[in-house]
């Protein structure tokens, strides 16, 4: 006590006690402001995959082909990669390998490929597009808490299907008047890219019904297990054939491995065909190959169909990959090439419709060895987690192997949103492996304590 003029003070000194109180206060105010902040990533990463499948035609309206809608989804794209970059802010030694580790090389190698490319502005958007499907990879391991968030991730990527079905049903009535030439692409921008977007859906609904560690009612699995077949019939109605044959693998597989009942479902493929005939006519199409021995005797009536076009492209292409084998020409030189090489194509120019031969192209390689580390330790990491859930992860690996299968034909590093989807069900089944190679010891340890 302190006395002055008449008055009486007490003067409080802090104890120990009060200041591990303050501490403590402090910290638990952290950790729910961190708390908030986490939660609000989170629910920003559901937003943008909840609608980003149907997005595109709201770009078009904003800017139809113009800058401005460019403009919109590379603000798409900054901000998904901004969220991965604060997540690992957040939690930088979550996850150091699986984030850098696995697709470091190939990003490293595409970046590099920049700085020697013919355009350096479009090779650099094409990284960035790139990055972002890194950024999509790595999300699931800071959000991913236990086996119930792979059962809402999966639900999140299946629920942005809705409204792109809804749009694929208006996108039908309108070619209803010439079916001979209509493929259904729905809101995506190709048919092709809405075709792979399906059979990833319909993997996921095979996992969903198949899956030891997804969480869903009877009911929610009926339904889904319902809305294969009408994913199968706008498969069909895409005409793509790569997707149909990738999907005809994955079915082929769900039946034999897992449920022979499911071996019903291909009855429904005749039955299609002979509704629409120009189904059908794809399938011969590409049986029909059509001999020249030079491409002089091509003309209106004499042409090659999709694959052997593919095929002289690709055979026209090997001996510029040869002239620069270690790094390629640059990243985006395939298509600005292709007039030099291949007489088949304007001064436009084209891509290359097969994923390996234009990464040997413009990336080398030291491209395709970073793209083989890439895929090779995500199935690797997938057979790992096999005895964990043996028929889902099959799924799982059914559809890695079918986009690989799929980048044979087809340029699907161009195919953002798709690969936005794909490679966040890769780290989704990814991170909870890892997880529960983590989790089983910690768990011993605390019942031990």
């Amino acid at each position: 006590m302190t006395l002055g003029s008449g008055s009486i003070g007490i003067e409080h000194r802090a104890t120990p006690r009060d200041s591990a109180a303050e501490a403590r206060q402090t910290a638990s105010v952290r950790a729910v402001n961190y708390r908030a902040i986490w939660s609000l990533l989170r629910a920003v990463v559901f937003g943008i995959l909840l609608v980003r499948a149907s997005s595109d035609p709201i770009f078009n309206l904003l800017g139809g082909e113009s800058a401005a809608s460019m403009g919109v989804g590379a603000i798409f794209n900054v901000l998904a990669i901004g969220l991965a970059v604060l997540f690992l802010a957040m939690e930088p030694v979550r996850a150091p390998f699986p984030v850098f580790a696995i697709w470091g090389p190939f990003l490293l190698v595409a970046f590099g490929s920049t700085l020697y490319a013919p355009d350096f502005m479009a090779a650099a958007r094409l990284a960035f597009v790139l990055l972002s499907y890194w950024a999509f990879f790595a999300i699931p391991f800071f959000i991913l808490r236990s086996s119930l968030d792979v059962s809402r991730f999966i639900f999140v990527v299946i629920g942005s299907s809705i409204p792109v079905t809804l749009y694929a049903v208006v996108d039908i009535a309108r070619g209803l008047s010439d079916l001979s030439e209509f493929r259904l692409q729905s809101t995506f921008s190709h048919p092709n890219i809405y075709a792979f977007y399906l059979v990833l859906l319909m993997g996921l609904g095979l996992y969903v019904s198949s899956s030891r560690i997804v969480r869903a009612t009877p009911r929610l699995r009926i339904l889904i297990m319902l809305y294969i077949p009408i994913l199968v019939v706008l498969l069909m109605l895409t005409k793509t054939r790569s997707a149909w044959g990738v999907c005809g693998f994955m079915f082929l597989v769900y039946a034999f491995k897992i449920d022979r009942r499911f071996l019903a479902g291909f009855l429904l493929i005749p039955v299609l065909l002979v509704a629409n005939p120009s189904l059908m006519d794809r399938l011969t199409d590409v049986t029909t190959a059509t001999e020249v021995d030079s491409f002089s005797q091509l003309n209106e009536s004499t042409r090659l169909n999709s694959y052997v076009w593919r095929q002289a492209l690709w055979e026209s292409a090997i001996p510029q990959v040869l002239e620069r084998p270690l790094l390629g020409h640059g990243l985006e030189s395939f298509k600005p090439s292709t007039p030099s090489f291949f007489p088949l194509v304007g001064l436009q120019g084209i891509d290359g419709h097969n994923f390996y031969l234009q990464t040997s192209f413009e990336m080398g390689l030291a491209g395709i060895l970073a793209l083989v580390w890439l895929f090779g330790w995500v199935a690797y990491r997938l057979i790992r987690g096999y005895p964990r859930d043996p028929p889902g992860i099959l799924v799982l690996l059914c559809i890695l192997t079918s986009y690989l299968l799929e980048s044979y034909s087809d340029n699907m590093h161009f195919y953002l949103s798709f690969n936005w989807y794909f490679w966040f069900m890769m780290g989704t089944i990814y991170a909870w492996i890892r997880q529960e190679e983590i989790l089983p010891d910690a768990t011993t340890s605390a019942v031990m304590d």
